[in-house]
Order: C-alpha cells, then structure tokens, then sequence
C-alpha cells in the first residue's frame, strides 16, 4: 500500500458545480484503480491522501496535477503503508469543517504557500487532519 499527501490552491474560485465534478471524475476513476483517499477544499486550497498501488496512485497524482482547477501543487509526503487508512472511500469530501478544523487548515496552508519541502512534523500534522475530518 502506497500513501501520497498533496497540498494545491484553487485555480480560480470554484463553485458546488466544480466541486461535484471533481468529487464525480475521481470516484469513477479511483474505484476502476482501487484507489482510496480524502479530499479535503478550505480556503482556497486542497489537501488531498490517495491511496493504493504506488503505480495507480502516481497516475492520478500526475492527473490531478494537470487538472486546471489546481495550482501550486505541492508533495506533502510518500510513504509505504501495511494498511489502508481510508478504504471506506474511493474520495471521501469534506467542505464542511469545524471552526477550529478551518482556522488550523487555513493557517497551515498559509504558512505552506511557497513551500516545496515538509518537515516531518508538517507531514504529520496534515496527516492527522485528513484523519481527523469527516
């Protein structure tokens, strides 16, 4: 099992039309890969975990980074895994955050914009907010 975290910004301002397409496209396309994630939209930015077999998972990786919707592509991190951590899923969503969840992820991708390279503890953060959010 192979993990990818990545960190975009909206292109443009998107609307709940974009945001089902998104959601639509890579639901199709995951399920046929037997790829799993979370996608993750707050202020303006993308946090996104996709899941599976390290080829289908840099495929739609490499996709998603073509997309027009997204901009300042960034690798969060990589990582072999034993498990499947959100195998429920073939993209879970979430708009909705709470209000400290929003505040947190704001202030991250913030302080992110320019950034190309995650310490571990950047890593893990963004990690445990994609666990954590529903």
């Amino acid at each position: 099992m192979y993990q990818l975290i990545y960190v975009s910004d909206f292109a443009k301002a998107l609307n709940e039309q974009d945001m089902q397409s998104i959601l639509l496209s890579a639901r199709l396309c995951n399920e046929d890969m037997g790829i799993s994630g979370k996608l993750v939209a707050v202020a303006g930015h993308f946090f996104q975990i996709i899941e599976g077999d390290e080829e289908h998972v840099c495929v739609v990786f490499d996709k998603n980074k073509r997309d027009w919707r997204h901009t300042n592509v960034r690798i969060v991190m990589t990582k072999d895994t034993s498990i499947r951590e959100f195998g429920d899923w073939s993209m879970g969503f979430s708009l909705l955050l709470e209000a400290q969840q929003k505040g947190d992820a704001a202030t991250i991708l913030t302080n992110f914009a320019q950034r190309d390279i995650f310490a571990r503890e950047h890593q893990q953060g963004i990690h445990m907010l994609l666990k954590q959010v529903y």
